[in-house]
């Protein structure tokens, strides 16, 4: 974190910059960009920069959870070190990982990970970097550990595949032997980008910076000169823009963080042809009292929100993490024990900081942004977006009249054996990635919401096996489920991606009270969907119309707000 830059003297001249207030004259509170008028806001301001070993549930309960609960907070970004779950050569530990990850994810809020830091075994110091006192002087990358640097980082991506947001390292200017030397860096960068890119295309890699501009005008430079232009090893760039100690003046211009540095940052990336890139803010905070420190935080994420190409924004920290009156970032205190004694571990407590905590709380929170990022299409209805291989499948499987609209943005969903994929939800389909078929028919299925939907009437008459069938020209039978499709029904299973869409049928036609029509309609039911005779509609594409399965199963479940709460990214992270 920057403020390191009081205590090391480590690239001095450009850790000055970064820690003091903004030095090049511009307008600070005004963008080059300025958002439209229909700019309300971006959802993913409302982050918060933590570690998972400051929120392990088996350390801490649930109490650091519930904070993120009752704050409203929308992402987090979280490190994940290779010195951790790599201690020693071919042994991953991700207990505590998959404890923290998996609690977020339960949570629906949008994880940045970090990948950081080098193991000793893997460095030319083994006993240096290994001590986190002395790991940013001397850790350095062993040229015969490329290999096993590979391997880590597709074992990370890999087992998070359903992490669509990393950045590579944190701070790296104050890594001597790593990111002060940008040539190394860059070439780490590079190693992590390709693997994580092979791993899943879709994944946003974004290189990071506490300097800011000049350091990454040091970095475009050499992949230029490396690469060619345009080539670039990241996706996004992320940048520290602290200004930790800021009380105002009379007659300065606001500097709650470093809005010219961050505005410079963004000018760079114009000139090098990356407008398209987005900047995230993945830390930033203030550590001099909590009426300073609310001020601060609502001036600033009110400037951040309205910036379009800031898609992410985290404060540091949730709570202090010791005694150190320099070391009071957080949201909430450490509660003395019964000695008088603040410390992280078993059975520490937390207490809020009422005025900065509430300031979080309370922030004035907007919408999505006007205008998506990439591929994306934006369906003001739901105030969702669709984007990537999830806009390939929605499109190729129908579209709206099939799948209907957006009603999340893509979330991690837990499976039945405990693992978690990225999942999208529609009205009437769950769409989910599965890594393990990247590049091939199954990379994007529907999930089984038919057979979920129906687990509980298997024994109805509609849903028994038939026991044999007999096929026929306007009849097909399926003895894997036991039922068969004909007429209207086969047709449009056949004309809208068949198996791989809807799956098997699970029951034969029969008639059924539509819960949203209030109507009898003659229905089937598959693995994936639920079909519905529209005889009114006869004779056009409405005659057979899916069930609004997806969208039923939400509201069950409590997800789906008010419409005029819709652009929020999912509800549940808000109950």
């Amino acid at each position: 974190m920057a403020l390191r830059c009081a205590r090391q003297r480590v690239f001095q001249v450009l850790l000055v910059l970064a820690c003091i207030a903004p030095l090049v004259p511009t307008n600070t509170r005004a963008s080059d960009e300025t958002p439209s008028t229909t700019q309300t806001g971006n959802p993913m301001v409302y982050g918060i920069a933590s570690h998972a070993w400051w929120l392990d549930p088996e350390v801490y309960g649930d109490q650091l959870f519930a904070a993120l609960a009752d704050l409203k907070v929308t992402t987090v970004r979280l490190p994940i070190d290779w010195r951790r779950f790599e201690p020693e050569p071919g042994v991953f530990d991700w207990r505590q990982y998959d404890a923290v990850l998996g609690e977020l994810a339960r949570r629906n809020i949008v994880i940045v990970a970090n990948f950081n830091t080098i193991p000793g075994w893997a460095s030319v110091d083994r006993d240096g970097c290994d001590d986190p006192a002395t790991e940013i002087y001397v850790c350095e990358l062993r040229e015969d550990m490329y290999g096993a640097f590979e391997n880590a980082a597709r074992a990370a991506v890999t087992r998070y595949a359903w992490i669509e947001h990393w950045e590579f390292w944190n701070e790296p200017e104050m890594w001597q032997r790593l990111g002060q030397d940008a040539t190394v860096y860059l070439r780490n960068l590079r190693v992590f980008y390709d693997v994580a890119h092979e791993v899943n295309p879709e994944i946003v890699v974004a290189a990071q910076t506490l300097v800011g501009p000049e350091y990454m005008e040091y970095v475009y430079n050499i992949s230029e000169a490396w690469h060619g232009a345009g080539n670039q090893p990241w996706d996004a760039v992320s940048i520290h823009p602290y200004n930790w100690a800021y009380d105002p003046a009379p007659g300065a211009e606001p500097a709650e963080i470093n809005y010219a540095r961050i505005q410079w940052l963004r000018g760079l990336m114009i000139e090098r042809g990356d407008a398209h890139k987005p900047i995230w803010i993945t830390e930033y905070g203030w550590n001099h009292g909590v009426e300073s420190q609310a001020r601060n935080l609502v001036a600033a994420v009110d400037w951040m929100k309205r910036q379009p190409y800031i898609e992410f924004a985290h404060l540091h920290m949730l709570h202090d993490w010791n005694a150190v009156p320099a070391d009071y970032f957080g949201l909430m205190e450490i509660v003395p024990d019964e000695n008088g004694y603040q410390w992280l571990g078993p059975h520490t407590e937390f207490a809020p900081k009422p005025i900065f905590y509430d300031a979080f709380k309370n922030l004035d929170r907007g919408g999505l942004p006007a205008q998506p990022w990439g591929d994306e299409v934006m369906f003001p209805e739901t105030g969702h977006a669709i984007h990537g291989r999830f806009l390939d499948a929605w499109a190729t499987r129908g579209g709206l009249r099939i799948m209907g609209l957006p009603l999340t943005r893509p979330y991690p969903r837990q499976q039945a054996d405990g693992s978690w994929l990225l999942a999208q939800d529609f009205e009437r389909a769950r769409l989910e990635f599965h890594p393990e078929h990247l590049g091939g028919w199954g990379e994007v299925l529907g999930t089984l919401a038919g057979s979920e939907n129906t687990a509980h009437r298997r024994h109805e008459e509609p849903f028994r096996s038939l026991g044999g069938c007999a096929p026929g020209p306007d009849r097909d039978c399926f003895p894997e489920t036991g039922h068969s499709l004909a007429y209207g029904f086969r047709a449009f299973w056949q004309q809208h991606g068949g198996l791989a869409t809807f799956g098997y049928p699970i029951s034969e036609e029969f008639i059924e009270l539509n819960p949203d029509t209030g109507v009898l309609h003659t229905v089937q039911y598959f693995e994936r969907a639920r079909f519905e005779y529209h005889p009114q509609f006869a004779g056009t594409e409405f005659e057979v119309l899916l069930g609004l399965l997806i969208r039923d199963d939400l509201q069950h479940a409590g997800w789906l707000w008010p419409p005029e709460m819709s652009l929020l990214p999912t509800a549940r992270q808000y109950q």
